[in-house]
Order: structure tokens, then sequence, then C-alpha cells
């Protein structure tokens, strides 16, 4: 009985997913086709984004979202904001922070649908792993949306977390936050695999999805760092913070949800 309803939800979640996601993409490109001329940030986009993406999280009674610290935000400021990462719902989830910032995020994910159209609407910065000339343009492109005032979001993972564990972080966020010397600004998300399973495309069922914005890092501890401590630092700082919000990952194999 309890595979029927789980299969029965997923169909109705599904199809109300995909309906809603065709009528909001047509809105979205109308918006956009008005808007590009003059919002240089793409503001209005990302507004637009920001109800699309934390919507899902709205519309399902199963679902909430608990959210701290947001006075660790200067909203004057931009930063490079770098997170773990658990599932596909981690981008809607990070959506509560209120900056207007452009992804860095892997070439395979704007082939998605809807997802990867909604990323190059948005302006987001595709990268292509393991290639030298992909890291130069993804830092070009990050120095250009900087310059014009917008923050950079990445998961330094690189890839979502197959036990919901913080793994090792690459380097290419805190490559951005040095070359542009800005403040690097830490966040930390658990519960989401329960919404949506790593490697799964079955919805979960009651969950509660966490954000937690920590203390910023100084562009000044930024520039005096070199690329790996500074990279080593945030991953300690991310990892504790987790351990706290998530003890039971750390005990045994990780594998509680």
């Amino acid at each position: 009985m309890r595979v029927f309803i789980k299969y029965f939800y997923n169909i109705i979640a599904w199809t109300i997913f995909i309906i809603d996601a065709v009528v909001l993409m047509i809105i979205n490109l109308i918006v956009f086709a008005i808007t590009y001329p003059f919002d240089t940030k793409r503001k209005v986009i990302h507004a637009f984004s920001y109800y699309w993406g934390l919507h899902y999280l709205w519309l399902n009674p199963l679902w909430k979202i608990e959210y701290e610290c947001r006075a660790n935000i200067d909203t004057k400021k931009s930063y490079v904001i770098v997170s773990n990462h658990q599932s596909m719902f981690d981008i809607c989830l990070i959506y509560k922070i209120p900056l207007i910032f452009k992804w860095v995020s892997k070439k395979e994910v704007f082939k998605i649908p809807f997802v990867g159209w909604l990323l190059k609407l948005h302006g987001d910065i595709m990268i292509k792993r393991g290639t030298t000339q992909s890291a130069k343009e993804m830092l070009k492109k990050s120095a250009e949306w900087i310059n014009k005032g917008c923050s950079i979001s990445i998961f330094p993972e690189g890839t979502r977390s197959i036990d919901g564990r913080v793994h090792d972080f690459k380097e290419g966020a805190f490559m951005i936050a040095k070359l542009n010397k800005l403040p690097v600004l830490p966040v930390v998300v658990e519960g989401t695999r329960k919404v949506l399973p790593t490697g799964s495309v079955l919805f979960g069922g009651c969950a509660t999805a966490r954000i937690h914005v920590l203390p910023e890092i100084s562009a000044e501890t930024v520039t005096s760092l070199k690329t790996r401590d500074l990279s080593d630092l945030l991953h300690k700082i991310i990892l504790e913070e987790h351990k706290r919000m998530a003890p039971e990952r750390y005990s045994g194999n990780g594998e509680h949800e």
C-alpha cells in the first residue's frame, strides 16, 4: 500500500511540476524579452527564478523551509556564495538568500530541460570540467557579473554528495573570490535529500529543507590566504556546521535519511 501511495503521489507531483514548468517558462521568456534591453543585472529574471524555485517548496504541504542567520548578509555587498550540495533542490533553497547572484554550474546541467533553459536566461556561468580554457572563461564571466554588482554562487564540491556528508572542495570558487577581492559567504543546506534524493526521480514525502547562512569570510582574509588554504578554511567551517545540523550523517555509514 505504501508503495502505491508513493508512486501515486509522484505521478501527481510530476504532472503538476511539468505543466507548471511549461507555463512558467513561457512567462519567463516573455519577461526576459521585455526586460533584457535595460535590466543589465537581470534582476527581474532573478526575482522570477526566486519565485519559480521556491514555490515548489511552498506548494507542497509536506515540505517546509527553515532559514537561519539572514542577519549575516549585507545586501549592499557582492559575495562568492559557497554551499555544500545534497540535491537538485539545493538550487531552489539557495534562492532564499536576498542577493542577486549568478550560478557557476557544470555543462551537463545546462542540458536539462527547463533547468538548463532557465540558467541560460538567468545569465548563469557554464563550466566544462577538466578543461583549462573553460576555467578561464568561467573566471572571466564571473568577473563581468561581479563588475555589474552581482554575487557568484557555486557548489565547491562540484557535484551532489552521495552519502549526504560534506566532501572535499575544489578551488574554483576561491579563485573567483581572490581574483575579485570578494568576501566569501558560507552556506549550509540540509534536508533537501528528502525532497529529491540524489540519483532518484521520485520526490520524497515529509521533509524540512534547512538553510543556514554563516558569517562571511572578509575580503581581507580572502586576499591574505592562499587559494588552497582558503578552500580548506571554508570546508572546515561548512563541515562543522553541517555536523551540528545533521550529526547522524557522520555516525555509522552516513546513509541516514
